[in-house]
């Protein structure tokens, strides 16, 4: 079962993103002006530096079926593209902050997501 993701921002994600929600035109007081192509692509690179400065984070990796494969993907992507927060996530039961699971009103089930993972302390032999 695959349970384990790389979640962060890279900049070729806030790029499809940013010339996804880009308009093609502005607005000047009342009036809508078609924006030319250098004016659309300097928009474009302010919305990616926007993103990219934002806290917005996205599952940028495939799922994988342990951490040691989702810490190899991290680094190689750190070492081939401009990303920041990068770090390893895994499906589990979302909870409150009593710690107990958060129950779908519809269903009774535990509602399931993704959660921060941290290694458990390795145990030295003695």
């Amino acid at each position: 079962m695959s349970t384990f993701a790389v979640f962060g921002m890279s900049e070729s994600w806030a790029r499809d993103e940013a010339k996804e929600t880009t308009s093609t035109h502005k607005m000047e007081g009342a009036k809508r002006v078609e924006r030319t192509i250098a004016e659309w692509e300097e928009a474009v690179e302010a919305e990616v530096a926007r993103i990219m400065a934002s806290k917005k984070s996205v599952r940028l990796s495939p799922m994988f079926d342990a951490p040691q494969y989702a810490q190899q993907f991290m680094e190689m992507a750190r070492a081939s593209i401009v990303c920041r927060d990068l770090k390893i996530r895994t499906k589990a039961v979302l909870v409150d902050a009593k710690n107990k699971p958060i129950i779908n009103s519809k269903t009774g089930a535990p509602k399931v997501g993704f959660a921060d993972w941290h290694p458990a302390p390795a145990h030295a032999a003695a």
